[in-house]
Order: C-alpha cells, then structure tokens, then sequence
C-alpha cells in the first residue's frame, strides 16, 4: 500500500531536520545534495521503484519541498533539467531498457542532461529541425548543429531532437535520441551572453556521430510528441508545479546574485528617501502585487493538477507569468534606482548589479518558448481560441525546404 502522505509528511520532516544544512549553512553543491536526497529515498520521490524512484506521487512530492522550505533547509537546484524536466520525459516515452539504462544514473545526479532543440537557423520554428538521423542497421548516424543549449559544456548527454525522414510532413518526420557527449564527433562551443559571462549557453555540433539504437526515446519519427511532453515538464518545472515543484520560493529564472536582488519594500523605502515614489510608486505596487499572486495562482495551478480540475497546458501560463514578471520587477528596480543599479566601485568588471540581472531575464522570456510561443498555446489550448493558419502541416519536408530555398532568393 502508498505511504499516506501525512505519514510520509512526519518521516520527510524529520529526515530533512536531521541531514539538510540550512540557507545560513555553508552553499552545498546541487549535484551533492540530490545524491544524498536520492540515497536517502527522497531524490526521485514520484519515479516508479524499478527506475530508481520511491514509487510515491507528486503528492508527496510537493509534501517533501513544503517540509524543506519550512525549516529554510537547502535543496537541490542545480538538477533542473535533468531530473525535473528530462527524467520525466524519458520515464513518459522511453522503452523499458532506455529508462532502466538512464534514469537510475539520471535520478541521483550521476549524469548530467540538458535537451537540444534549438538549430542554428531554426528560430522558433522547433519543428523546422534539419540536424539529420540516420538509420545504419543497428546504430543512427547523428549529422547537425543545435544551439542556446543550456550547461552543455559540463553535461553527459543530450535529448537531440532531430529529422529522421525527409518525405514525411515536418511534425511528422522526427526522431528523439539521447547522444552521450562524450562521443567522437561531438563538438561543444561556449557562447558569451549579453550580461558578460561565457559558458552557460552552448551551440554543439555532430559529425557522423555513431548512436544506438537504444537511444532513441519514443519510437522512430515519433520525436514531436516527444518534444512536446518535454516542453510541458519543462514548463511545469519553470511554473514550479509537477514534477518541477521545489517549494514555494519555486526555481529562479536565471540566477540573479545577492547584490543584484531587491525587495520592493526596499524598492519602496529607496523611492521614498529620494522623492521617486510619484514615479515610480505604481510601479513598485505592481511588483508587490505579482510577487503576492504568483506563488498563489501556482498554489492553484497544482491543487488542480493534484485533484484533475486543471489538465492540459497550465504550465505555459505560469513560465509566461514568472518570466514577465521577473523582466518587469528587474525593470522597475532600474527604474527605482537609476544609475545605482549599473555602477559599481573599483575597476573589476562586477556582474551583481540589477543591470546585468536585467539583461540576464530576458532570457527566461525566450528559453523554454518565447512568450509569444506560450501565449499561443494558452489561447488555443486552454482558452479553446481557432489556431493560426498554417499551409506547411501536411507538406513533405524535403518540398518544403526546397519551396523555402526558391522564396529566399
């Protein structure tokens, strides 16, 4: 029988009491902490037992996050992706043997995963994927570019979204295969972002890269229903409901350093020291009231999903919601400020100011689907509005290329 989730509840309680260090605690490595989460049972709480998991529910998963947030405990952040959004995904659409050969190593931070959408040509249009996969008796051949993947630098494996048959219509001629990095023909470029720092964002090349046939996640040319329940965890995980609840505080949004961070009552107190708060004072208002209502529509959200009043994309509301708000309360914060929030003493270029953290939340506006990407899915697939008219659904890929070379010139 399941552990009641009080039950539960009392031993989680007392376990994170007796073994998490505290926020005031020296900074313990993500990677560290989900391994000893996961050894102690509580690393893959929702994950059946024969992948590596405790075989309970997201029930009890969000029981476990609330105990830690209560007693202030540290938990880990840094498996994001791989066990929040990636694990998930493979324990949805892999075959018994691929999650039994990942997850267990996935689950306890053992190896790191990122996912490779993106091409560099490709835009938004994630279905307009050319990175090439080809059947060679027991093994594919991995051909193509993918960029804007996030931590691939220091990653062990990739979720490649790539096209695997050329005459099929674009959404219906993908694959989804999981490449190991260290691979030959692998080759992984660091990318320097607006804010000044090198390496979070990645673009990865593939070079007749060799790949089992076991790698593939989902069935071949079943790649885009693959992405498209990767896209939904990654999105929960951003709106900190489903698998990607970690407490309250829910997941930063690019991390935004200590320096950099103000409340708006200190936003507040600082307008009304220097005669802003006419200026600025709507604005500051704004930034309290979101602060308020997010947490509690993603209280909602996950009620929902919990008790089945809340199916489908919910997900995309809430990423849209943090993501805006977060751009928006580091503009007023600018705002507020004025060149206090872009300056610093000394000579070392610093990048804990509200200027970088700004230029740095733009990016939780585009990463997982553009705002505009998850206003259309909210209006189609939870408002129930007609979707945009597309003539290249149906299409064969291979003529579609070919119509779009002949439209370019």
């Amino acid at each position: 029988m399941t552990e009641t989730v009080e039950a539960f509840t009392a031993r989680a309680e007392s376990w994170i009491r007796s073994n998490l260090p505290s926020y005031e605690d020296p900074e313990i490595e993500g990677e560290d902490l989900q391994r000893q989460l996961f050894d102690a049972g509580f690393g893959a709480i929702a994950f059946p037992e024969e992948y590596g998991g405790s075989g309970l529910t997201l029930e009890h998963h969000k029981a476990f996050y609330d105990a830690a947030y209560a007693f202030n405990r540290q938990i880990p952040m840094s498996g994001l992706v791989s066990v929040r959004m990636l694990g998930p995904t493979i324990l949805d659409h892999g075959s018994h043997e691929a999650k039994s050969k990942f997850l267990p190593a996935l689950l306890r931070a053992d190896t790191e995963w990122i996912q490779l959408l993106s091409e560099p040509q490709g835009g938004s249009d994630m279905a307009g994927a050319s990175t090439r996969l080809t059947r060679d008796g027991d093994t594919y051949v991995l051909n193509g570019a993918k960029m804007w993947s996030t931590g691939a630098y220091r990653a062990d494996y990739g979720l490649c979204l790539c096209r695997s048959d050329w005459d099929a219509p674009k959404h219906r001629g993908l694959s989804m295969i999981a490449v190991p990095f260290k691979t030959r023909g692998v080759t992984i470029e660091q990318t320097r972002t607006a804010d000044g720092e090198l390496g979070e964002f990645c673009q990865e090349f593939f070079d007749d890269v060799v790949l089992p046939a076991g790698n593939l996640i989902g069935g071949e040319n079943n790649g885009w229903a693959v992405a498209q329940t990767l896209l939904f965890h990654e999105r929960n995980a951003v709106g900190n409901v489903g698998y990607g609840y970690v407490g309250p505080q829910g997941p930063t949004l690019g991390t935004t350093r200590v320096g950099a961070s103000r409340s708006p009552a200190q936003l507040a107190a600082h307008a009304a020291r220097h005669g802003k708060i006419g200026a600025v004072g709507a604005q500051i208002a704004e930034a309290y009231i979101e602060s308020i209502v997010g947490p509690l529509t993603a209280a909602r959200v996950m009620t929902g999903m919990r008790v089945g009043s809340h199916k489908g994309q919910w997900g995309s509301l809430l990423k849209l919601q943090r993501s805006v708000t977060k751009h928006e309360a580091l503009r007023t914060t600018l705002a507020t400020l004025g060149p206090e929030a872009v300056i610093w003493d000394g000579d070392e270029v610093r990048l804990d100011n509200p200027g970088t953290a700004w230029l740095r939340s733009r990016g939780g506006t585009i990463a997982g689907g553009t705002s505009e990407m998850q206003r259309n899915i909210i209006s189609e697939r939870l408002l129930g509005l007609p979707r945009e008219p597309s003539d290249d659904r149906d299409i064969p890929y291979n003529q579609l290329v070919k119509r779009q070379s002949r439209t370019s010139r």
